[in-house]
């Protein structure tokens, strides 16, 4: 059995990993975001959010994680769009 310490210093390994793979998302944000002002396309696309937490839900495999890991999703999508809005009003 892994103690309280072994169990905290997993997840902040984990954590790292994530902050990893955040910045590098949001980095992409920013090519999408300069592509859509490009080509005057608009910052929210509803439909394709909504593509990309019913794919993104469907790959969790333990049912009971699943409403949890649509709050990371939501948080991600809600980042992106007011990184892509920041991006877009300051070059206004």
């Amino acid at each position: 059995m892994k103690t309280l310490d072994n169990c905290r210093d997993l997840i902040d390994s984990i954590d790292e990993k994530i902050i990893e793979l955040y910045e590098e998302r949001m980095n992409i944000v920013k090519e999408v975001i300069n592509y859509k002002l490009k080509n005057n396309i608009s910052v929210q696309d509803k439909n394709r959010e909504n593509l990309m937490l019913e794919k993104n839900l469907k790959k969790i495999k333990n049912e009971e994680y699943k409403k949890y890991y649509k709050y990371i999703l939501d948080g991600f999508l809600n980042a992106s769009k007011d990184l892509q809005g920041d991006i877009k009003y300051n070059k206004e």
